[in-house]
């Protein structure tokens, strides 16, 4: 396996190369002017290629073609709604990106994406204050996934690496859950804040309390104990939430 490349195989005494343009071009492979022409035709239908080869010269391709999901525009729609920007990163050809970001409505999208320029992507948003989502499965997904601020990979269809490099993985790959567990994380997040400070609130206000003579041990005991409780009370109150879809 060559990364972001392809893959090279020896098939009954001869090197064989299945992958990009670039990867035939490091080997010395030429692309016929007539195969080029077919090529530039079938891209323009949206179709990622992937060159066949031997010897010196390309001997033909397989064109392949993703198909969107069917809630796959819901599902980026309620994200967007989220206040969350979906950018495509891919390393298929810029028709074919462009092809599938126009069918899904995404507005920002990079093609023939190596794994290290989706790393550079990320530390890029990083950098200009914007924490990043990453969701794949492939393995050139994989570095980009552990890089993310959280990473969410397919559990059932995608690569052992990229599950195993995620912070999360949704095991029947249903992408549809993807706006529920955004707004779950924020409301979980704002949950966390308000116990901290209230917990804190109520442990300044107890030892203050208890300095000036107002609490015995006791009652102080109880207070902390209470305001445990509580704590516990407003997280399972969390268990139950249910997001309010417009």
């Amino acid at each position: 396996m060559v990364p972001g490349r392809g893959v090279v195989a020896e098939v009954g005494g001869r090197t064989v190369y299945a992958g990009s343009a670039a990867l035939l071009a490091e080997h010395g492979l030429a692309i016929p002017d007539a195969l080029g022409r077919r090529v530039d035709a079938t891209r323009a239908e949206g179709a990622t290629i992937t060159y066949l080869g031997w010897g010196d010269t390309a001997a033909g391709f397989i064109a392949l073609a993703d198909r969107v999901r069917e809630n796959a525009t819901a599902t980026l729609s309620a994200v967007w709604e989220t206040g969350v920007e979906p950018v495509l990163l891919t390393g298929d050809h810029e028709a074919a990106a462009a092809h599938v970001a126009a069918e899904l409505g995404i507005t920002t999208y990079k093609a023939a994406c190596l794994p290290e320029d989706k790393l550079s992507f990320i530390d890029d948003s990083e950098r200009a204050g914007k924490g990043v989502c990453m969701v794949g499965d492939g393995v050139n997904d994989a570095p980009a996934l552990k890089r993310a601020l959280v990473g969410i990979a397919m559990g059932g269809v995608g690569s052992d690496i990229a599950v195993d490099a995620a912070d999360i993985a949704l095991v029947n790959d249903d992408i549809a859950e993807l706006p529920h567990l955004l707004r779950l994380s924020r409301r979980m997040m704002t949950t966390i804040k308000i116990n901290l400070t209230f917990s804190m609130t109520l442990n300044f206000i107890a030892i203050a309390l208890a300095i000036s003579g107002v609490l015995n041990p006791v009652v102080g005991a109880l207070v902390h104990n209470a305001g445990s409780v509580l704590v516990i009370v407003n997280f399972a109150l969390l268990l139950g939430w249910k997001p309010r879809v417009r």
